[in-house]
């Protein structure tokens, strides 16, 4: 993957026998030319010289992913991940992946990354971004035991999203359950009271003209 954001170096002036040099390649602005010339840093520089370089690879990455340049950030991605492989890039590859319709990636990348990670924070986090990412997918009863390891480890956003599945199959009490444990959190979570108060209404049923719809 990395040899696809190898930069033509007579685009940016550089010696042909070698990597572009890292001052060189951090000031360039952001575009196509500094996202192809930072993954190729990434695949070259020494580590005492990687944490700038990867600050301005994830700079670069969320300039093109709010874009939805998926052609640029991607590839960028991948690189971050393949060097950095933590927590963050392991999230930002599956990130930009689902985007670009790649589900099998982004779980691929979150469940090697899980498998690394010690019980913390950072591993309810992976969880929570898995189930998400399976649910995506389509695959909700899969996405039900990420989601679920993640709440019972502190996300409340895991919390809301299981939530939101029990109302949506009109499970009132385990949805009203679940949002009621996140309405303690402090800030409290943005969509629990709104969760907890469609909770007590009745659940939609279609041969009911009386019932209510969340």
């Amino acid at each position: 993957m990395i040899g696809t954001l190898v930069l033509t170096v007579g685009l940016l002036g550089l010696p042909q026998d070698g990597p572009p040099a890292v001052d060189e390649v951090l000031a360039l602005e952001p575009g196509p030319e500094r996202s192809r010339a930072l993954g190729q840093l990434l695949g070259s520089v020494e580590p005492e010289g990687l944490q700038p370089v990867l600050v301005a690879a994830f700079e670069e990455f969320m300039h093109h992913n709010r874009a939805y340049r998926l052609e640029l950030s991607r590839p960028l991605a991948e690189a971050m991940h393949s060097r950095a492989g933590a927590t963050w890039s392991a999230m930002s590859l599956a990130l930009v992946s689902t985007r670009d319709g790649d589900s099998a990636r982004a779980r691929e990348v979150l469940r090697q990354q899980l498998d690394r990670t010690p019980e913390g924070v950072e591993a309810y986090e992976l969880r929570e971004r898995l189930g998400l990412a399976i649910l995506g997918a389509g695959q909700e009863r899969l996405a039900r035991a990420p989601l679920g390891g993640a709440f019972a480890r502190g996300s409340a956003n895991a919390g809301v999203v299981l939530g939101r599945l029990a109302l949506s199959h009109g499970r009132q009490e385990r949805a009203r359950a679940l949002f009621r444990s996140l309405l303690d959190e402090d800030p409290p979570q943005s969509w629990a009271l709104r969760g907890w108060g469609l909770s007590m209404l009745a659940p939609h049923n279609p041969r009911n003209p009386r019932s209510s719809r969340p």
